[in-house]
């Protein structure tokens, strides 16, 4: 996985646990269970040092989907997005470069990454 998209999926990680945190009902499941969520600093330090990691682009699109599908990186399994579960052309794949190793669905506009069995 190229290393702009392989940040990308960790930002969306480390986002998600953010979101779970502010959570009221999530928040209290996950203290129940025996995590403490006082210092929420870690989290927002590290998202601010991957953020700098990541191509200015690429971060605009990441934060602009996140605003608009909740999940801005998604799977393809096959030739199949499963953000949007639409079909990509065959040329998706050929597109793939060096200077430019991120790629986006053509129907959801999500960045999308390959599973590998």
């Amino acid at each position: 996985m190229p290393e702009q998209l392989h940040l990308l999926v960790t930002l969306q990680d480390l986002d998600a646990l953010i979101k779970e945190t502010l959570d009221k009902d999530r928040r209290a499941e996950m203290e129940s269970l025996g995590f403490s969520l006082e210092n929420m600093g870690p989290l927002r330090d590290a998202r601010e040092k991957l953020t700098k990691r990541i191509d200015a682009r690429y971060l605009r699109i990441y934060e602009r989907l996140l605003a608009k599908h909740g999940r801005a990186v998604v799977p393809m399994e096959g030739k199949t997005c499963l953000g949007c579960f639409q079909s990509v052309p065959p040329s998706f794949f050929s597109q793939i470069t060096r200077d430019q190793p991120v790629k986006v669905c053509e129907n959801c506009g999500r960045i999308l990454y390959l599973l590998i069995d």
